[in-house]
Protein backbone atom coordinates (compact mmCIF):
# COMPACT_ATOMS: atom_id res chain seq x y z
CA UNK A 1 0.00 0.00 0.00
CA UNK A 2 1.47 3.31 -1.02
CA UNK A 3 1.59 6.53 0.00
CA UNK A 4 0.80 9.74 -2.06
CA UNK A 5 1.35 13.24 -1.72
CA UNK A 6 -1.81 14.52 -2.42
CA UNK A 7 -5.16 15.04 -0.22
CA UNK A 8 -8.55 14.26 -0.46
CA UNK A 9 -10.71 17.42 -0.94
CA UNK A 10 -13.24 16.64 2.06
CA UNK A 11 -13.26 14.79 4.99
CA UNK A 12 -16.69 13.47 4.33
CA UNK A 13 -17.84 10.21 4.23
CA UNK A 14 -21.12 9.33 2.04
CA UNK A 15 -20.96 5.77 2.84
CA UNK A 16 -22.45 6.18 5.81
CA UNK A 17 -24.86 9.48 5.49
CA UNK A 18 -24.10 13.01 7.33
CA UNK A 19 -24.96 11.63 10.90
CA UNK A 20 -23.88 8.83 13.31
CA UNK A 21 -26.61 5.87 13.59
CA UNK A 22 -27.96 6.23 17.52
CA UNK A 23 -28.88 2.36 16.87
CA UNK A 24 -26.90 -0.27 18.38
CA UNK A 25 -25.42 -3.27 15.93
CA UNK A 26 -24.23 -6.80 16.72
CA UNK A 27 -20.22 -6.40 16.96
CA UNK A 28 -17.85 -9.33 16.29
CA UNK A 29 -14.04 -9.56 16.41
CA UNK A 30 -11.87 -12.95 15.26
CA UNK A 31 -8.61 -13.75 14.85
CA UNK A 32 -7.57 -16.29 12.44
CA UNK A 33 -3.76 -17.47 11.38
CA UNK A 34 -3.04 -16.57 7.47
CA UNK A 35 -3.46 -19.11 4.67
CA UNK A 36 -2.89 -17.38 2.12
CA UNK A 37 -0.09 -18.13 -0.40
CA UNK A 38 1.77 -15.21 -2.33
CA UNK A 39 1.74 -11.14 -1.37
CA UNK A 40 -0.65 -10.75 1.75
CA UNK A 41 -1.12 -6.95 -0.10
CA UNK A 42 -2.27 -8.81 -3.48
CA UNK A 43 -4.81 -10.34 -1.46
CA UNK A 44 -6.14 -7.54 1.22
CA UNK A 45 -7.27 -5.64 -2.62
CA UNK A 46 -8.98 -8.66 -3.45
CA UNK A 47 -10.72 -9.20 0.05
CA UNK A 48 -11.76 -5.75 -0.31
CA UNK A 49 -12.76 -5.46 -3.86
CA UNK A 50 -15.11 -8.52 -2.90
CA UNK A 51 -16.52 -7.30 0.54
CA UNK A 52 -17.08 -3.97 -0.62
CA UNK A 53 -19.84 -4.91 -3.23
CA UNK A 54 -20.89 -8.00 -0.99
CA UNK A 55 -21.02 -6.67 2.49
CA UNK A 56 -23.16 -3.73 1.79
CA UNK A 57 -26.11 -6.35 0.94
CA UNK A 58 -26.19 -7.39 4.08
CA UNK A 59 -25.53 -3.98 5.78
CA UNK A 60 -22.03 -5.16 7.43
CA UNK A 61 -18.96 -2.82 7.89
CA UNK A 62 -15.92 -4.41 8.51
CA UNK A 63 -11.91 -3.49 9.59
CA UNK A 64 -9.82 -6.42 8.19
CA UNK A 65 -5.63 -6.34 9.94
CA UNK A 66 -3.29 -8.83 8.71
CA UNK A 67 -0.08 -8.87 11.05
CA UNK A 68 2.44 -11.58 12.49
CA UNK A 69 1.00 -13.45 10.16
CA UNK A 70 -3.00 -13.54 11.48
CA UNK A 71 -5.94 -11.88 9.85
CA UNK A 72 -7.85 -9.73 12.39
CA UNK A 73 -11.54 -8.67 11.60
CA UNK A 74 -13.74 -6.32 13.38
CA UNK A 75 -17.30 -6.57 11.50
CA UNK A 76 -20.35 -4.76 12.86
CA UNK A 77 -24.01 -5.12 11.38
CA UNK A 78 -27.23 -7.48 11.84
CA UNK A 79 -25.83 -10.43 14.09
CA UNK A 80 -27.39 -12.40 11.77
CA UNK A 81 -25.53 -11.46 8.60
CA UNK A 82 -22.04 -11.23 11.07
CA UNK A 83 -22.65 -15.14 11.78
CA UNK A 84 -23.43 -15.80 8.10
CA UNK A 85 -20.22 -13.94 7.29
CA UNK A 86 -18.42 -15.77 9.87
CA UNK A 87 -18.84 -19.26 8.73
CA UNK A 88 -18.24 -18.21 5.31
CA UNK A 89 -14.42 -17.11 6.56
CA UNK A 90 -14.48 -20.50 8.56
CA UNK A 91 -14.90 -22.34 5.46
CA UNK A 92 -12.48 -20.08 3.54
CA UNK A 93 -8.79 -22.17 2.63
CA UNK A 94 -6.88 -18.64 3.03
CA UNK A 95 -7.87 -18.56 7.29
CA UNK A 96 -7.50 -21.50 9.73
CA UNK A 97 -7.95 -21.91 13.58
CA UNK A 98 -10.16 -18.76 13.72
CA UNK A 99 -10.60 -17.81 17.43
CA UNK A 100 -13.62 -15.15 18.29
CA UNK A 101 -12.14 -12.81 20.79
CA UNK A 102 -15.08 -10.10 21.24
CA UNK A 103 -19.03 -10.56 20.40
CA UNK A 104 -21.54 -8.11 22.16
CA UNK A 105 -24.15 -5.69 20.61
CA UNK A 106 -23.95 -1.87 21.27
CA UNK A 107 -22.88 1.46 19.87
CA UNK A 108 -21.63 1.34 16.02
CA UNK A 109 -17.79 2.13 15.39
CA UNK A 110 -17.43 1.28 11.75
CA UNK A 111 -18.90 3.72 9.24
CA UNK A 112 -16.77 2.99 6.04
CA UNK A 113 -17.67 -0.21 4.14
CA UNK A 114 -14.45 -2.16 4.03
CA UNK A 115 -11.19 -0.65 6.38
CA UNK A 116 -8.12 -2.95 5.63
CA UNK A 117 -4.98 -2.49 7.36
CA UNK A 118 -1.10 -4.08 7.41
CA UNK A 119 0.91 -3.37 10.43
CA UNK A 120 4.47 -4.25 11.01
CA UNK A 121 5.51 -5.75 14.53
CA UNK A 122 8.79 -7.08 15.98
CA UNK A 123 6.69 -9.35 17.36
CA UNK A 124 6.67 -13.42 16.82
CA UNK A 125 3.45 -14.92 15.63
CA UNK A 126 3.84 -17.03 19.23
CA UNK A 127 3.12 -13.85 21.19
CA UNK A 128 0.88 -12.63 19.17
CA UNK A 129 -0.87 -15.91 19.49
CA UNK A 130 -0.71 -16.00 23.11
CA UNK A 131 -2.56 -12.35 23.08
CA UNK A 132 -5.44 -13.78 21.24
CA UNK A 133 -5.75 -17.20 23.07
CA UNK A 134 -5.93 -15.09 26.32
CA UNK A 135 -8.52 -12.52 25.00
CA UNK A 136 -10.55 -15.43 23.45
CA UNK A 137 -10.50 -17.06 27.01
CA UNK A 138 -11.75 -13.63 28.18
CA UNK A 139 -14.84 -13.94 26.15
CA UNK A 140 -16.08 -17.21 26.76
CA UNK A 141 -15.71 -16.33 30.45
CA UNK A 142 -17.75 -13.09 29.76
CA UNK A 143 -15.22 -11.06 30.63
CA UNK A 144 -14.67 -9.65 27.31
CA UNK A 145 -13.20 -5.36 26.86
CA UNK A 146 -14.64 -3.30 24.61
CA UNK A 147 -14.27 -4.06 20.62
CA UNK A 148 -12.01 -0.55 20.28
CA UNK A 149 -9.89 -2.03 23.18
CA UNK A 150 -9.64 -5.81 21.95
CA UNK A 151 -8.61 -4.42 18.70
CA UNK A 152 -6.17 -1.71 19.65
CA UNK A 153 -4.53 -5.05 22.12
CA UNK A 154 -4.56 -6.62 18.89
CA UNK A 155 -3.55 -4.76 16.26
CA UNK A 156 -1.67 -1.80 18.21
CA UNK A 157 -1.09 -3.13 21.62
CA UNK A 158 -0.19 -1.32 25.02
CA UNK A 159 3.23 -2.10 26.60
CA UNK A 160 3.21 -5.28 28.65
CA UNK A 161 0.93 -8.59 28.63
CA UNK A 162 -2.75 -8.14 27.23
CA UNK A 163 -3.68 -8.08 31.56
CA UNK A 164 -1.67 -5.13 32.18
CA UNK A 165 -2.26 -3.18 28.70
CA UNK A 166 -5.85 -3.87 29.31
CA UNK A 167 -5.55 -2.08 33.09
CA UNK A 168 -4.18 1.19 31.60
CA UNK A 169 -6.51 1.64 28.80
CA UNK A 170 -8.66 4.63 30.32
CA UNK A 171 -5.71 6.57 31.35
CA UNK A 172 -3.17 6.35 28.56
CA UNK A 173 -3.61 9.69 26.81
CA UNK A 174 -3.86 9.26 22.91
CA UNK A 175 -2.59 12.27 21.22
CA UNK A 176 -2.82 12.70 17.28
CA UNK A 177 -0.45 15.02 15.54
CA UNK A 178 -1.02 16.29 12.03
CA UNK A 179 1.03 18.69 9.91
CA UNK A 180 -0.62 21.34 7.80
CA UNK A 181 2.10 20.77 5.16
CA UNK A 182 4.20 17.56 4.26
CA UNK A 183 5.65 15.47 7.05
CA UNK A 184 6.37 17.24 10.18
CA UNK A 185 4.61 15.30 12.46
CA UNK A 186 6.19 12.38 11.09
CA UNK A 187 9.39 13.54 11.31
CA UNK A 188 8.97 14.91 14.86
CA UNK A 189 7.46 11.58 16.05
CA UNK A 190 10.91 9.87 14.56
CA UNK A 191 12.81 12.60 16.35
CA UNK A 192 11.01 11.75 18.97
CA UNK A 193 11.89 8.29 18.96
CA UNK A 194 15.62 8.94 18.67
CA UNK A 195 15.67 10.64 21.60
CA UNK A 196 13.86 8.44 23.70
CA UNK A 197 14.91 5.18 23.00
CA UNK A 198 11.87 4.18 21.80
CA UNK A 199 10.55 2.40 18.72
CA UNK A 200 8.05 3.82 16.10
CA UNK A 201 5.32 1.18 15.04
CA UNK A 202 4.41 1.96 11.06
CA UNK A 203 1.13 1.19 10.21
CA UNK A 204 -0.77 1.52 6.71
CA UNK A 205 -4.64 1.59 5.98
CA UNK A 206 -5.92 1.17 3.02
CA UNK A 207 -10.12 2.12 3.11
CA UNK A 208 -13.13 1.72 0.02
CA UNK A 209 -12.63 2.14 -3.76
CA UNK A 210 -14.81 5.24 -2.54
CA UNK A 211 -12.33 6.25 0.13
CA UNK A 212 -9.25 7.99 0.71
CA UNK A 213 -6.38 6.71 -1.10
CA UNK A 214 -4.11 4.41 1.25
CA UNK A 215 -2.10 5.92 4.10
CA UNK A 216 0.52 5.46 6.83
CA UNK A 217 -0.09 6.11 10.50
CA UNK A 218 2.59 5.63 12.86
CA UNK A 219 2.87 5.83 16.39
CA UNK A 220 5.08 5.96 19.51
CA UNK A 221 4.90 4.89 23.10
CA UNK A 222 5.98 7.01 25.73
CA UNK A 223 4.78 4.87 28.79
CA UNK A 224 6.43 6.85 32.04
CA UNK A 225 4.81 10.41 30.30
CA UNK A 226 0.78 10.73 31.43
CA UNK A 227 -0.98 9.53 34.39
CA UNK A 228 -0.24 5.88 32.96
CA UNK A 229 1.56 6.24 29.62
CA UNK A 230 1.03 8.44 26.45
CA UNK A 231 0.91 7.40 23.14
CA UNK A 232 1.81 9.61 20.32
CA UNK A 233 -0.09 8.77 17.03
CA UNK A 234 1.16 10.60 13.67
CA UNK A 235 -1.40 10.55 11.06
CA UNK A 236 -1.20 11.62 7.57
CA UNK A 237 -3.68 14.89 6.55
CA UNK A 238 -5.43 12.47 3.97
CA UNK A 239 -6.12 10.08 6.79
CA UNK A 240 -8.84 12.24 7.59
CA UNK A 241 -11.52 11.09 5.13
CA UNK A 242 -9.99 7.23 6.24
CA UNK A 243 -12.83 5.18 8.12
CA UNK A 244 -10.56 3.73 10.60
CA UNK A 245 -9.95 7.64 11.77
CA UNK A 246 -13.20 8.06 12.40
CA UNK A 247 -13.46 4.44 14.16
CA UNK A 248 -10.72 5.29 16.42
CA UNK A 249 -10.87 9.47 16.95
CA UNK A 250 -13.19 9.14 19.82
CA UNK A 251 -10.47 7.55 22.04
CA UNK A 252 -7.68 10.55 21.72
CA UNK A 253 -7.35 13.48 24.01
CA UNK A 254 -5.80 15.73 21.94
CA UNK A 255 -5.22 16.03 18.74
CA UNK A 256 -2.36 18.55 17.68
CA UNK A 257 -1.78 20.66 14.59
CA UNK A 258 1.87 21.23 13.54
CA UNK A 259 1.21 24.57 11.95
CA UNK A 260 2.64 26.25 9.08
CA UNK A 261 3.65 29.82 8.07
CA UNK A 262 0.86 30.00 5.51
CA UNK A 263 -2.07 30.47 7.86
CA UNK A 264 -4.33 29.07 4.73
CA UNK A 265 -2.99 25.70 4.86
CA UNK A 266 -3.47 25.40 8.39
CA UNK A 267 -7.06 26.74 8.36
CA UNK A 268 -8.15 24.36 5.57
CA UNK A 269 -6.32 21.33 8.33
CA UNK A 270 -8.43 22.63 10.78
CA UNK A 271 -11.73 22.81 9.14
CA UNK A 272 -11.38 19.25 7.77
CA UNK A 273 -10.50 18.45 11.54
CA UNK A 274 -13.42 19.82 12.66
CA UNK A 275 -15.69 18.08 10.58
CA UNK A 276 -15.00 14.98 11.58
CA UNK A 277 -15.19 15.74 15.02
CA UNK A 278 -19.02 16.66 14.55
CA UNK A 279 -19.30 13.77 12.33
CA UNK A 280 -18.20 11.23 15.42
CA UNK A 281 -19.24 13.83 17.95
CA UNK A 282 -15.98 14.05 20.02
CA UNK A 283 -14.93 17.55 21.68
CA UNK A 284 -10.79 16.23 22.07
CA UNK A 285 -8.67 19.25 22.58
CA UNK A 286 -7.27 21.06 19.80
CA UNK A 287 -3.79 21.84 20.27
CA UNK A 288 -2.05 24.28 17.89
CA UNK A 289 1.46 24.09 17.82
CA UNK A 290 4.72 25.76 16.02
CA UNK A 291 6.29 29.53 15.66
CA UNK A 292 4.34 32.49 17.49
CA UNK A 293 3.91 33.97 13.88
CA UNK A 294 1.90 31.08 12.83
CA UNK A 295 -0.74 31.48 15.27
CA UNK A 296 -3.71 33.62 13.89
CA UNK A 297 -6.74 34.25 15.50
CA UNK A 298 -8.87 32.46 12.93
CA UNK A 299 -7.92 29.19 14.48
CA UNK A 300 -8.76 30.02 17.81
CA UNK A 301 -12.09 31.26 16.84
CA UNK A 302 -12.80 28.68 14.44
CA UNK A 303 -12.44 25.76 17.37
CA UNK A 304 -14.00 27.36 19.54
CA UNK A 305 -17.03 28.14 17.50
CA UNK A 306 -17.46 24.41 17.04
CA UNK A 307 -17.67 24.25 20.89
CA UNK A 308 -13.55 22.59 20.90
CA UNK A 309 -10.88 23.52 23.26
CA UNK A 310 -8.08 25.55 21.33
CA UNK A 311 -4.86 24.90 23.05
CA UNK A 312 -1.31 26.53 22.20
CA UNK A 313 1.75 25.38 22.17
CA UNK A 314 4.31 28.11 21.01
CA UNK A 315 7.94 28.09 20.24
CA UNK A 316 8.71 31.49 20.09
CA UNK A 317 10.37 33.12 16.75
CA UNK A 318 12.19 31.81 13.94
CA UNK A 319 11.71 28.77 12.48
CA UNK A 320 11.36 26.38 15.63
CA UNK A 321 13.30 22.83 15.77
CA UNK A 322 12.44 19.52 16.94
CA UNK A 323 13.65 19.78 20.67
CA UNK A 324 11.69 23.41 20.77
CA UNK A 325 8.56 21.56 18.94
CA UNK A 326 8.67 18.10 21.54
CA UNK A 327 9.51 20.79 24.82
CA UNK A 328 5.96 23.37 23.87
CA UNK A 329 3.84 20.25 22.98
CA UNK A 330 4.54 18.19 26.34
CA UNK A 331 4.28 21.06 28.10
CA UNK A 332 0.93 21.62 26.85
CA UNK A 333 0.04 17.52 27.37
CA UNK A 334 1.15 17.43 30.94
CA UNK A 335 -1.23 19.84 31.83
CA UNK A 336 -4.14 18.05 30.44
CA UNK A 337 -3.38 15.14 32.58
Amino acid sequence: MRSILQDPDSSSWPDSGAELSTQDVGRLIYASISAVDGPVLDEMRRIRDHAVVHNAEHGLRVALMHKCGWFVEWIEGPMAGIHALVERVALDPRHRSLKVVHESVGQPRLFKPWIGSIAQSTESAGEFARRVMALHERHVRGKGYEPASVWRSLCSPLPGHVEVAAAREGTYQRVMMMSARQTGAFDLLRWLAHETRGRVAHRRFAGSVHDALDVESDYLDLPDQGQQGRRLIANARKGLAMGVTHAFLPDHAAVVLLLDADAGQSLRLLERLLVVCQQVRHRPAIIGLGADGWFVPELQTATETRGLPWLEARTGDGEPKHARLWGALKTVLDRLG
